[in-house]
């Protein structure tokens, strides 16, 4: 790459930068205007991490269960990602994780009102909504339509949440026999709970977890609701023992902060463990701008990351170490 073209990337980086500020400025002051309007306190739409401050509720869902994805190869008509062969299955509004980075709440925040109210307001990880007539959705998908396609499950929401232990079982139960391939997306070791089925379907399973960091410290501010990282590697473990397919997605890499200031070594020491586990597939994706993510990230941490030139060096990194450990993994540029 030459100096002009350099010179390009870095305005077109800088002005990507400045929009997606300046969008979540934007929703950030029509939301406290809303709410204002409502006579409503505002303390009650800022993320607190204690789950009571969870608002739970019922929605009807669409059928069929399953929709188009963009998570897929550019082949399948996708962004690039290898997570379905084009297709998603989301049985939520929300997600309790409330991951800090999480480019999903922006998507309810503009389309979930009108099903579930005010509620998507809030802050992400403060509301939950779940189906109430899942079961009649479940026997209304005709399943067969998708058999030998690979779905991802889920793409908006952890499958293995708590609230969704029964529902999760029931569509595994009805798709896998038949022959709906599946790609399950978890952070939660509940996930194990279902490989006594999953194991019968080896064919028919890919299951991946996603580490962010081995940073105790950071972790508990970007994911604090979410099972410590090494749990996640658990999965995988106990995945390959039952011989499932498995990945892991090592997302979003964080670039240095106060909190965790060495972004290389925290990616070693993940890629390390990786080196013993070696699961089928693996992915890295530093951290992006998206919706109003780096506004609650820039909340969460009390400083804004600095993500100039960032992605293109922790791809040389994660090249670099995946020779070193001898693994084969694909790195997701920011698209």
């Amino acid at each position: 790459m030459n100096f002009g073209q350099k010179q390009v990337e870095v305005k077109q980086n800088q002005m990507r930068r400045e929009a997606a500020l300046k969008a979540w400025s934007t929703i950030r002051l029509n939301r406290i205007k809303e709410i204002k309007k409502r006579n409503e306190s505002l303390e009650s739409y800022m993320f607190n991490a204690n789950s009571r401050t969870i608002t739970f509720g019922e929605y009807k869902i669409a059928t069929p269960l399953i929709k188009p994805s963009k998570l897929t190869n550019v082949k399948n008509g996708g962004i690039g990602k290898e997570l379905s062969d084009g297709w998603a299955i989301n049985y939520a509004i929300g997600c309790t994780h409330a991951c800090r980075f999480c480019y999903v709440d922006n998507i309810h925040k503009r389309y979930g009102e009108a099903r579930v109210g005010n509620a998507v307001h809030k802050a992400w990880g403060n509301y939950f909504f779940v189906p109430n007539n899942i079961d009649q959705a479940i026997e209304d998908t005709n399943w067969s339509k998708w058999k030998g396609i690979e779905v991802m499950m889920s793409s908006t929401h952890d499958a293995y949440l708590p609230q969704l232990l029964p529902i999760t079982r029931k569509i595994l139960e009805r798709a896998l026999p038949e022959g709906v391939k599946f790609c399950i997306q978890t952070r939660s070791p509940l996930a194990i709970r279902d490989f006594d089925l999953l194991k019968d379907y080896k064919s028919q399973i890919r299951i991946q977890v996603s580490i962010a960091t081995l940073n105790h410290d950071l972790a508990r501010v970007v994911e604090s609701r979410v099972s410590p990282p090494e749990g996640r590697f658990k999965i995988l473990e106990k995945a390959k023992e039952v011989g499932l397919d498995t990945g892991i997605i090592i997302a979003p890499v964080f670039p240095s902060v106060k909190i965790r200031p060495l972004p290389f070594e925290d990616l070693e020491n993940i890629l390390q463990i990786v080196a013993k586990v070696r699961p089928d597939h693996i992915y890295g994706e530093s951290l992006h701008m998206r919706g109003s993510n780096m506004g609650e990230i820039e909340m969460a941490l009390g400083e804004r990351p600095n993500l100039e030139g960032f992605d293109k060096k922790m791809q040389r990194a994660f090249n670099i170490l995946l020779k070193k450990y001898k693994l084969e993994g694909v790195w997701w540029p920011d698209f």
